[in-house]
This record gives structure tokens, C-alpha cells and sequence, in this order.
């Protein structure tokens, strides 16, 4: 099992125990406060688009979240799920 950040260990997804990895996710990822971004995801504002200091920092923040959870998730698979999964750019699309 792969360790989170060193602390404990990450569930591994195997081709038999993709329900209770579901669980163990969920709650890791709502652990990590990323849960959220994964279910529901997040739309990147356009780029010229004038937004308050509130909402930079708020979206700086849902990308953070969103990224951590990515990393989790290549992480918890396995090398074939990984390859499935490599070229997901958000946590939701993984």
C-alpha cells in the first residue's frame, strides 16, 4: 500500500475491492477537504475574465483541493488503472 504523505496508508484499488475503495476514498478525499471538487468538479473561468480578490482566491483554492485529490487518486490505482487514467487533467474526469 502506497502511504499518505508518509502517515497512513492509501487504499489500492484492485480489480476485486472497487467498493470498498470507493468508501475509503471518500472519506480520505472528504478528509482532505476535496471531496466536494471530485463529485461535482469545477469550471476554469476564462481568462480574461475580471473576478474579485474573494473569487481568485476561492479559485486558487478549488484547484488546490482539486490537484490533491488527482494526486491521490493516481496514487490509489494500480499501473493498468493508472495508463486509464494518466491523461484526466481534473479529479472529477479521473
Amino acid at each position: 500500500m502506497a502511504t499518505v504523505t508518509g502517515q497512513m496508508p492509501l487504499p489500492r484499488l484492485t480489480k476485486t475491492n472497487y467498493e470498498n475503495w470507493s468508501i475509503q476514498m471518500k472519506v480520505l478525499l472528504g478528509a482532505q477537504d476535496a471531496w466536494e471538487v471530485v463529485e461535482d468538479g469545477y469550471v476554469e473561468p476564462a481568462a480574461n475574465t475580471n473576478q474579485t480578490a474573494n473569487q481568485l482566491k476561492e479559485l486558487k483554492e478549488t484547484r488546490k483541493k482539486d490537484k490533491t485529490a488527482l494526486y491521490f487518486l493516481f496514487r490509489a490505482v494500480d499501473e493498468s488503472g493508472f495508463e486509464k487514467i494518466a491523461g484526466a487533467t481534473t479529479s472529477k474526469e479521473a
